[in-house]
């Protein structure tokens, strides 16, 4: 169950953004091979495609944990907006497939599947795929390969989709 504070519900009404449909959800899960966690569908079906903008009342920060073989880091990470469902399948392919080894791709493992953008360039990840599906993970920008330089950890973020959007707070509190 999702406990969305009420400022953020009526921003979300007021901008009216698309809502995912069966045929999205079905698309998605298609073009991945993976089954999307019901918590997230949940999220996308009856709240949409939002963003989190800088408003009064709008939580969009979180924690996550990178673990490295020598440490753990605990970093603070923020959630910008959701991606459409073509989104979606665009930046699944984009991330986790070699087209040109040169780019640096892929970006993360192909377990995962990008949801949401940060206000830069990191992501949102759900696990598709794995042991765990449905958990959320968070994947720092980086420029090299996965795998490679300082691309070898996703952040853990929740367990699942209700923990992430629940967890989530103002810039304000710190």
């Amino acid at each position: 169950m999702f406990n969305i504070p009420q400022a953020m519900l009526d921003y979300w009404a007021k901008k009216a953004e698309p809502k995912a449909t069966t045929a999205d959800i079905a698309m998605v899960e298609a073009a991945t091979g993976g089954r999307l966690a019901r918590p997230y569908v949940e999220f996308v079906t009856e709240f949409g495609f939002v963003v989190f903008d800088d408003v009064p009342g709008m939580r969009y920060k979180f924690d996550y944990a990178l673990r490295y073989a020598d440490r753990m880091e605990v970093r603070t990470g923020d959630i910008g907006y959701m991606l459409d469902p073509s989104a979606l399948v665009r930046a699944y392919h984009r991330g986790t497939q070699v087209d040109d080894p040169g780019e640096g791709l892929p970006c993360y493992p192909p377990d995962y599947l990008v949801v949401a953008g940060s206000a830069g360039q990191d992501s949102v990840l759900l696990q598709i795929h794995g042991d765990q599906p449905g958990r959320v993970w968070y994947w720092p920008e980086n420029e090299d390969a996965w795998g490679r330089g300082t691309n070898v950890a996703l952040g853990f973020v929740a367990e699942n989709f209700y923990d992430f959007i629940n967890r989530l707070r103002p810039w304000e509190d710190e």
